[in-house]
């Protein structure tokens, strides 16, 4: 079996994975990556000649009200790893900062009004010592279970000091800082902790300051031919090699290849980690 790929997916390369790729109507592939700090991922994904060519198989089925959810977090939670990893190094903290019940908010909008007085305190305190500006990510859990209400905060920031952070949390209850660790995928991992369980319907997943930096996205119609996205998804060392030598710097961390029974040609996504000198 090829590395990085299931028994399932093996099968279905070998059985009939260029079919998809060459697929009357798909004329080519386009290429966006989209770069964070030291994390890069690329897109690839068919051009069709036209609208027409883009269904086949059974008829589209609208989504069900489930899926649709579940992408809307999935994409949240990209778009957070993303910035995240774009912002903040192994230099910046975050922490888990809760109230005790003298504190305690009456709702999460009265939380999130709480939060953002003590982060505008820290932002004065680092503006004071000309050390810059604050940056912050936070994620507000809310859980109400009928008997008791239960908040706290998620906070990624840049704030330099961890015993000053704590002290000037006034919600009554313990906090604990610690420094962030980036892995081979940045911080993806604490990204998916702190939004793992979202309690409150249609509200927004996360909060940020306004000065934080987009990732950079960069996008291309001639980087990837049909041949060559047919090597990237029937061998995995050649997916590798071609995508590290178009990403020089860079080391390959994930690769996924699909294909769907209702969209034409294939889609892959890959990261990518730069490599530390």
């Amino acid at each position: 079996m090829k590395k990085g790929f299931t028994a399932e997916r093996e099968e279905l390369f070998e059985k009939e994975f260029a079919g998809y790729i060459d697929r009357k109507g798909v004329v080519g592939y386009r290429a966006k990556t989209i770069t964070a700090g030291n994390q890069r991922e690329v897109e690839i994904y068919p051009i069709y000649k036209s609208r027409r060519d883009l269904k086949r198989g059974n008829e589209y089925q609208k989504p069900s009200e489930a899926a649709v959810a579940k992408y809307n977090k999935k994409n949240s939670q990209k778009r957070l790893i993303r910035l995240l990893n774009a912002n903040f190094t192994e230099k910046d903290i975050w922490g888990t900062f809760t109230y005790d019940n003298e504190h305690l908010p009456e709702d999460v909008n009265a939380a999130k009004r709480f939060v953002q007085r003590y982060l505008r305190r820290l932002d004065y305190w680092m503006k004071k010592r000309g050390l810059g500006e604050l940056k912050y990510v936070y994620v507000t859990e809310y859980i109400n279970d009928g008997k008791k209400i239960r908040i706290h905060h998620h906070i990624v920031m840049n704030f330099p000091d961890r015993d000053i952070a704590e002290k000037k949390w006034n919600g009554g209850a313990r906090t604990q800082t610690r420094r962030l660790q980036p892995d081979e995928f940045g911080l993806e991992g604490l990204a998916r902790y702190i939004t793992k369980s979202r309690s409150v319907k249609y509200e927004k997943m996360w909060a940020a300051s306004k000065n934080l930096k987009k990732p950079k996205i960069t996008v291309s119609d001639t980087l990837f031919t049909r041949k060559k996205v047919s090597r990237l998804a029937e061998h995995y060392e050649d997916a590798v090699e071609i995508l590290e030598k178009i990403n020089p710097k860079f080391k390959l961390t994930a690769l996924n290849i699909s294909v769907s029974d209702f969209i034409s040609g294939a889609y892959i996504y890959a990261k990518l980690c730069r490599v530390r000198q």
